[in-house]
């Protein structure tokens, strides 16, 4: 199949899954549009950052045990001087369920018991068992079809050029739009209430790296478990991950193993206000010049801060957030988060900037943001912050982060 052949394969798909649930009578639809600006600066000149987006979805039933829910974006993006313009098929998802037993097929939604390993949509099929003893599940899903800024896989060299350079290109489609190709499996159980007391939750996923790129490949298993102890205004969370990885660069291969940690603790205090105090630590082990031990590396990479947006691969990040409710229309959320190398190449973006640096402290950063809903259908959001290198002790001297947005939510039903 060429290359044009191919993009306009993907818009006759993208179309059908609008006009299918449409010629079926679906019984409900649903339009989001979000607009958001941002204004940044701290290195370098200023720039401004600019994001439309339109969400039409709809959901609708197949006979008395079927269902389906279909969505899509149309994505306008303002970055670096260029205007860019993404359309996006989102969930896709048909479900069955069949007294205890559910079973999906199409582009859903997954996320790992310490929303660290993979989360996000994937296309591929899902069953799931419900019994006393929780819920038992297993998924098989594939993700050369998602949009690459939308899986955001950054495990290899080629994949972490592909999601941060390389913009998608119109005449180079298929090149420049789809992520990286891998095979995942997940094996899952999670129970509410172990004893009435215990929330658990625990997976085992594995990955296959199919993308033949024979300098560096990179295979995966992922041990997963997490535990939530509800306990008067408390919640206590406790989770952890052991990857097995099977690393191949320019034919050597290794064996390598790698952690990580999460950890929460969230206080409701008795006020007239509705509010919450929260700690969270999320901890992943670094790469040692000997031995077996590596930086941890998810399938998805997912950010971390509001202005760093890190990846975590050899990072740590302990975060203290307040949230609390104004008003019935109106909230705030106030949070700063510190950052702590576990080694010292692992992690090379801002403030680090590719040198080898001594220290391990990065820094810390402030976030707030103000929420208000006046109506159920509006939201209008403002939010700014800075991060500040000075406070840690691997580059002092560099400039701080700053960032100061706005958004706006509305939804038609």
């Amino acid at each position: 199949m060429s290359r044009t052949a191919g993009k306009h394969l993907f818009f006759f798909l993208l179309v059908c899954a609008f006009l299918l649930p449409m010629s079926l009578n679906a019984l409900d639809f649903g339009l989001l549009l979000n607009q958001g600006v941002g204004f940044n600066g701290g290195v370098g000149d200023s720039t401004v950052d600019y994001e439309a987006v339109l969400v039409p979805r709809f959901s609708f039933l197949i006979g008395n045990s079927a269902s389906a829910y279909v969505s899509a974006s149309f994505r306008a993006l303002y970055e670096h001087d260029n205007w860019l313009v993404v359309p996006e098929l989102l969930r896709t998802e048909f479900n069955w369920n069949r007294g205890s037993n559910d079973f999906s097929i199409g582009r859903m939604v997954y996320i790992d018991p310490i929303n660290l390993v993979a989360a996000g949509l994937f296309d591929g099929v899902r069953f799931s068992h419900h019994n006393v003893w929780g819920t038992l599940g297993f998924g098989l899903w594939y993700t050369g079809f998602l949009y690459k800024n939308r899986a955001n896989i950054a495990m290899t060299d080629a994949d972490t050029v592909s999601v941060e350079t390389v913009d998608l290109n119109w005449g180079d489609f298929f090149n420049t739009y789809f992520a990286s190709r891998r095979v995942m499996a997940s094996l899952f159980w999670e129970h509410p209430s172990v004893a009435e007391r215990l929330g658990f939750s625990a997976a085992l996923i594995g990955q296959i790296d199919l993308n033949n790129d024979e300098s560096h490949t990179h295979h995966s298993q992922y041990i997963i478990a997490k535990a939530t102890l509800p306990h008067s205004r408390f919640i206590f969370e406790l989770g952890g991950a052991v990857e097995l990885a099977q690393i191949t660069r320019d034919d050597e291969a290794e064996i390598r193993i790698a952690l990580a940690g999460d950890v929460g603790l969230h206080w409701m205090p008795v006020s007239r206000l509705h509010s919450m105090v929260s700690f969270n630590g999320r901890f992943t082990s670094g790469r040692t010049e000997n031995g077996p031990l590596t930086a941890f590396t998810p399938i998805t990479s997912l950010s971390h801060g509001d202005i760093l947006q890190a990846d975590i691969p050899g990072l740590s990040v302990l975060t203290l957030g307040y949230t609390v409710r104004l008003r019935h229309e109106l909230s705030a959320v106030l949070s700063t988060s510190y950052f702590v190398r576990s080694d010292r190449g692992s992690y090379i973006a801002y403030p680090v900037n590719g040198e080898e640096l001594p220290g391990y402290f990065l820094g810390s950063e402030f976030f707030g943001r103000l929420m208000w809903s006046p109506i159920s259908d509006m939201s209008l959001n403002v939010g700014g912050g800075i991060f500040l290198p000075a406070l840690g002790d691997v580059a002092p001297n560099v400039d701080p982060l700053w960032r100061i947005e706005m958004s706006a939510t509305f939804a038609l039903r």
